[in-house]
């Protein structure tokens, strides 16, 4: 594995990780959850939270790092 590798699965890993706290912040100040502008944000921020995984996942599949699925609904298992 080459440091560029690494260096891109640490990358994509922050860039999920701030995608979740971001989102987790939009709950902290979250005051009317009816509110279509609150909608389209949190509408908004999970998008950028499955890109940021998805990103992620690529890096790692990329470095051909995996971990078996522990979730039984999982067709390879």
């Amino acid at each position: 594995m080459t440091d560029k590798t690494i260096i891109a699965i640490r990358e994509a890993a922050a860039a999920y990780a701030e995608a979740v706290r971001t989102t987790q912040r939009f709950f902290d100040r979250l005051e009317d959850s009816t509110d279509p502008s609150a909608l389209i944000e949190y509408a908004t921020l999970v998008e950028r939270e499955k890109e940021a995984e998805e990103a992620r996942l690529d890096a790692l599949e990329a470095a051909g790092i995996e971990a078996p699925s522990i979730d039984e609904s999982d067709p390879d298992n």
